[in-house]
């Protein structure tokens, strides 16, 4: 794409407009990001499209490899841009009598249709791969949950949790972690009657799970967690409410 198209230099004259997007990207790609130091595994999150998504920061509006210093994709000249933000502002074609724009600018061209039309191809069967790979990761997820270090990990995080404060869970790279509440939550107090209905704590001022808590909360993740991923494929933002996950246990 990049020697089908002219057009102006976006790092010169972008404000970074095509940054809005948010990206699905493969392992092996994802990998790539972090082998070169754009990236650490907490810039992705499990996807419903390809494996991972980049990381959106929602304050900005932008993807996470935007730099503020260029204006731009800190990848963009790299050879590791992800292909489908190759194809803006053109597609793979075009009114031969007009030039494209963005919202910033115009005078983009495309100016080899043949490869176009083969990088056309080329992104249909890396789409292909994509969710090859996708649903692969996502059959291991036992893996995540069942893995010692990242399961302690998780009871570790679940210890330093108030109730109120956990809304669900969260699937990272390589591992589970917690899915903080907005405000506070009341999704875990009926898994505080269920678990350990004699229990005087106040709800809303218990500073940690118990133990017999999370004993019935792991359990519960294990039986229904896997088997939802399994029949719905992962979350789109890999983030599993209790609200999601009980729905989902009474079918």
């Amino acid at each position: 794409m990049k020697s089908a198209i002219e057009g102006p230099n976006c790092l010169n004259i972008c404000n970074g407009d095509c940054c809005s997007i948010k990206i699905n990207v493969p392992k092996v790609l994802a990998e790539e990001y972090i082998k070169r130091g754009y990236a650490d595994r907490r810039d992705f999150i499990r996807s419903d499209v390809f494996s991972f998504k980049l990381r959106f920061d929602e304050k900005k509006g932008k993807c996470f490899l935007f730099d503020d210093k260029i204006k731009g994709c800190s990848v963009h000249n790299s050879g590791i841009k992800p292909p489908q933000c190759w194809i803006y502002p053109t597609n793979f074609s075009s009114s031969s009598d007009k030039d494209i724009s963005c919202k910033r600018a115009n005078g983009w061209r495309i100016v080899d249709s043949e490869k176009t039309k083969e990088a056309e191809k080329l992104l249909k069967y890396y789409v292909f791969l994509c969710q090859l790979e996708a649903k692969k990761e996502a059959k291991v997820f036992k893996n995540r949950l069942n893995n010692s270090s990242s399961k302690n990990n998780l009871i570790d995080l679940l210890k330093q949790t108030p109730p109120s404060h956990l809304a669900g869970f969260k699937d990272t790279w390589d591992s589970l972690t917690t899915l903080s509440a907005q405000g506070l939550s009341l999704q875990m107090k009926k898994f505080c009657r269920q678990f350990k209905n004699n229990c005087d704590s106040n709800y809303l001022e218990c500073k940690s799970i118990c133990d017999k808590v999370l004993e019935g909360l792991l359990d519960f993740l294990q039986q229904n967690m896997f088997k939802y991923i399994q029949k719905n494929g992962p979350d789109t933002d890999g983030e599993y409410s209790f609200l999601k996950l009980t729905e989902f246990s009474k079918k």
